[in-house]
Parts: structure tokens; C-alpha cells; sequence
């Protein structure tokens, strides 16, 4: 994953702004706070989540069917489409879909935003600030931090990996 400084400020912008200080992030609470009413919905499993904005009524749909974790960084995800301003998404009326076909992602014009979204959401529910913090103290092994982070071990894995708290081998 490309990793962008901007991104990863925008997303420790929030957790500022919210004063956001432990783990697990919040994210409803977040999302609630920046307007937006989240609903879990029953998508077809390739869509795991839509922003509606209608007459500046905000909505993050969820797909009921993912695990808690996936829906918890779809949020999160959704958040950072809707911060960024990402094409095809206005704030006005539209309807943000995630559905990119990701084994054609390189064809994919939206597949770099796809990419920003993500790593907004990883820096939103893993600051560095407080992995950082919890490697020091506690010493936890990935499945610990996963669970206290309410993450997958597939997130914080490449998180950890991206800020460089642990490495990969080959």
C-alpha cells in the first residue's frame, strides 16, 4: 500500500478533533458526530458499504452480512471518501459505492481512492500514536492488538508492517 502523509494527518485530524486518546476508536460515535447516521443493510457480499447524502441528510450504509471488524473499518473507510472529496462523490446529492472489482484493480480509476480510503481507515482505527504506545507498555503479540483495537489481525498486521513497529521477513 502507498502510504500518504496527508491521508494519515487527515485521519489523526479527527481523532485530534474528537479527542480520541484510546483503543478501540469509536467510529459510530465519530461518524455520528461528523453528521452521518450509520445503518446496516443487507448488500450482495462485493459491496460493503454506501454514503447517501440527500438534502444534507448523511448516511453510511453497511453490509449486515461482514464481520463487526470489516463494518467497523467500512465506516471508517466511508469517512475518508467522504473527507477527501473523492471523485464521483459530492456533498451535496450522490451515492458513493464501494464495489471496485479488486482483481482488476489496476485497470481501476478509482482504485487509487479505494487506496486512500483504506488508509485512512487503518490510521483512523490504528493510529501510530497508539500502536506506538501499547508495543512500548504491553508488549502485545497481533492478536491481542487486533482484539483490544476491534481490527482484524489482517489490518493491524499491515499496519504494524506500514509504520514499520514490526517487520516483515521473507
Amino acid at each position: 500500500m502507498i502510504r500518504s502523509y496527508a491521508i494519515r494527518e487527515k485521519a489523526l485530524n479527527i481523532l485530534a478533533m474528537f479527542k480520541v486518546t484510546t483503543s478501540p476508536v469509536d467510529i459510530e460515535k465519530i461518524a455520528n458526530m461528523l453528521g452521518f447516521k450509520v445503518v446496516l443493510f443487507d448488500f450482495p457480499d462485493n459491496i460493503s458499504g454506501v454514503i447517501r447524502i440527500v438534502n444534507n441528510i448523511k448516511v453510511i450504509g453497511v453490509n449486515v452480512n461482514h464481520p463487526n471488524v470489516r463494518q467497523r473499518f467500512t465506516i471508517a473507510h466511508e469517512i475518508g471518501h467522504y473527507l477527501s472529496g473523492h471523485e464521483n462523490f459530492s456533498h451535496k446529492e450522490k451515492t458513493f459505492v464501494d464495489n471496485v472489482d479488486k482483481n482488476n484493480r489496476y485497470f481501476d480509476p478509482q482504485w487509487r481512492q479505494e487506496e486512500e480510503a483504506d488508509e485512512f481507515a487503518a490510521e483512523l482505527l490504528m493510529p501510530n500514536f497508539l500502536l506506538k504506545k501499547d508495543m512500548s507498555e504491553n508488549h502485545l503479540d497481533v492478536s491481542a492488538l487486533a482484539i483490544k483495537y476491534n481490527v482484524s489481525e489482517q489490518s493491524m498486521w499491515i499496519q504494524l508492517i506500514n509504520h514499520k513497529l514490526v517487520y516483515q521477513t521473507k
